[in-house]
């Protein structure tokens, strides 16, 4: 059999989200045996060495290329279907950020002279279809009811109310009681989730060859790809870098006010369902960033306030003893999840830089009448499209962890925003930190 190469990466905060979303997938189109099991971005081939002693020089010129690029942003958008090379595919599409496609030419150019491609993509990098497969090798006809049937769910799900009823709300807590829940299905709904590479892969068949750290700058040991600890390390460093968790106390006005939802503390499973930049096995490690994070942002006399869930009710610590922890003067909205959390109010209105805001955990719950803004919480990173940071045309601000940063954010930022140019264009801001435009 001729050896074959890959160079790759493989999704990292959204790693989970979308290896279940892909099985339930090819479970529904009954394309299992086709399904792609570690969903990740082709840089770089299928390939073959002709000198098979060249795999040292094949790492080298990969080092050189990635070198000082640190973790490679970009954006999973919807979804297409294509005609591969050996049949049809289902993927999610991808947009990469300008550091991502510049990695990807580089390789073409360097890796070109010594290895011979079995991609056609390779020889016209400017033109590659970035993806991550769902489903591949697929008959055409497959390929094209896969594609219908994801395309017909995703049509139903916009069209439906976005929480769940009561009643699937029952099923789900059923399954999971039953132990079932390897086979809960998962909607299918559109994607628009940002992610960033922070490792690339090497594949030699179906074994890895190396692995490189980014953000380390080096090619890891045999023990350290497979080692949980070194993947928290990883991402660990990913989030300093990126500013999800900022190493010193961060400036600001002081009368400016503060605003964030979502915590979720003690909720390992929200690591996985909204795609956080932590590994779900240490929940408490969220927990301790989380803290840091707001009382870098919060001094003890800053007024602040939490637009809901706190903590997660099933967690070990009460949300009273999290909130024990937290700098400032705290007006604290209910959440779904704020039951137990004593002190809370339902909403609240305030006015600021000429402008009215009303707070609320739920958007749903906003009086229809209100003329101002409203920011709220409850919906995460999960809709987007819907739901971004800024939401010009509804009048609708989205302060959920995960689409601010996992830092709190000001109204004073929040006005200069609404005063700035991207309020005069009254384009939707997907997200508070940097991402694929």
């Amino acid at each position: 059999m001729e050896e074959t190469y890959l160079v790759e990466i493989r999704l990292a905060r959204t790693r989970w989200k979308i290896k279940e979303l892909t099985r339930v997938i090819a479970e529904k189109a009954k394309v299992v045996e086709f399904r792609e099991r570690h969903p990740h971005i082709t840089l770089y081939g299928p390939f073959t060495l002709p000198d098979a002693g060249n795999k040292s020089l094949l790492l080298d010129t990969i080092a050189a290329a990635a070198k000082n690029l640190g973790a490679l942003p970009f954006m999973l958008d919807g979804w297409e279907c294509r005609k591969g090379m050996h049949g049809g595919v289902v993927a999610f599409s991808v947009r990469p950020s300008p550091r991502l496609a510049g990695l990807v030419r580089e390789l073409a150019r360097t890796l070109a002279p010594f290895t011979e491609s079995l991609n056609a993509w390779d020889g016209r990098p400017d033109e590659k279809w970035f993806h991550a497969t769902i489903a591949n090798r697929l008959p055409a006809e497959k390929a094209e009811e896969t594609f219908a049937m994801m395309e017909r769910e995703a049509a139903e799900f916009s069209g439906q109310p976005p929480r769940a009823t009561a009643a699937e709300r029952i099923v789900s807590l059923m399954q999971r009681a039953l132990l079932l829940h390897r086979h809960y299905t998962v909607p299918v709904r559109p994607v628009l989730l940002d992610d960033a590479g922070l490792r690339i892969t090497v594949m030699h068949n179906e074994d890895i060859l190396g692995e490189y750290d980014l953000l380390q700058q080096r090619w890891l040991s045999g023990d350290e790809i497979k080692s949980p600890l070194a993947w928290q390390q990883s991402m660990a460093a990913y989030r300093r870098a990126a500013g999800f968790e900022p190493a010193a106390p961060l400036p600001h006005a002081p009368d400016d006010i503060f605003l964030i939802s979502d915590f979720h503390f003690g909720h390992a499973n929200i690591i996985r369902y909204c795609a956080r930049p932590f590994v779900d096995t240490d929940p408490d490690e969220m927990d301790r960033v989380l803290i840091a994070n707001w009382n870098a942002c919060v001094g003890k006399n800053d007024r602040a306030f939490f637009l809901g869930d706190l903590s997660y009710w099933k967690g070990r610590i009460p949300g009273s003893a999290y909130r024990r922890k937290l700098n400032g003067r705290i007006t604290f909205v209910a959440g779904n999840h704020d039951a137990r959390l004593e002190g809370t109010v339902p909403e609240y209105r305030l006015t600021c830089g000429g402008r009215e805001f009303l707070l609320v955990h739920d958007p749903a719950d906003a009086d229809p009448a209100f003329g101002g803004w409203v920011i709220h919480g409850h919906y995460h990173n999960n809709e987007l499209a819907r739901y971004p940071f800024v939401d010009f045309l509804h009048r609708r601000i989205n302060v959920c962890a995960e689409v601010v940063g996992c830092v709190p954010v000001g109204l004073a930022e929040i006005n200069r925003i609404l005063d700035g140019p991207e309020g005069k264009k009254g384009t939707s801001l997907l997200l508070r930190y940097p991402y694929v435009q």
